[in-house]
């Protein structure tokens, strides 16, 4: 059983893995399957999606870094799927709106956000993310992916 700990950073409460081995077999195993299916709702097929492609190549750690820092990635900011009248950003505010809610009235628990180590790019969290910009918070914790040599 992986071992997840709270850490408190700025009234917030996240659930943190803190193994390095432990976060790369969270990401690639739990957090690439709905990264898969966001590709498929794209219809983009995964197998080609580069981000997919380097996850096994990369190392994992937690950080926490200045939210100022991390840049959002503009083709996920701008998608938009009108055969479904799915608008990114629109989804994006109400699921923010209902994370605020949760954390401020009822303490809920954060992840840590997710983010490439090369530009400090958001790839997972982008509603965790524009909750902790509403609520002023400064530093966040944040997986941090490498890439580097393939774990063993």
């Amino acid at each position: 059983m992986m071992n997840t700990p709270i850490r408190r950073q700025e009234g917030l409460s996240y659930w943190v893995i803190e193994d390095p081995d432990a976060i790369y077999d969270f990401i690639n195993n739990e957090v690439r399957k709905e990264w898969i299916e966001d590709a498929k709702n794209e219809h983009q097929d995964p197998k080609n999606d580069p981000w997919l492609k380097t996850l096994p190549k990369r190392k994992w750690c937690l950080e926490l870094i200045e939210i100022d820092r991390l840049r959002l990635d503009p083709e996920i900011i701008s998608y938009a799927d009108e055969s479904r009248g799915y608008v990114f950003q629109e989804r994006l505010e109400q699921r923010r709106c209902e994370l605020e809610k949760a954390v401020r009235n009822f303490g809920a628990v954060i992840w840590p956000l997710v983010a490439r180590e090369e530009d400090l790019q958001l790839v997972d969290g982008y509603c965790r993310y524009a909750m902790l910009r509403a609520m002023n918070v400064s530093k966040v914790y944040v997986y941090v992916g490498r890439l580097g040599a393939v774990q063993a």
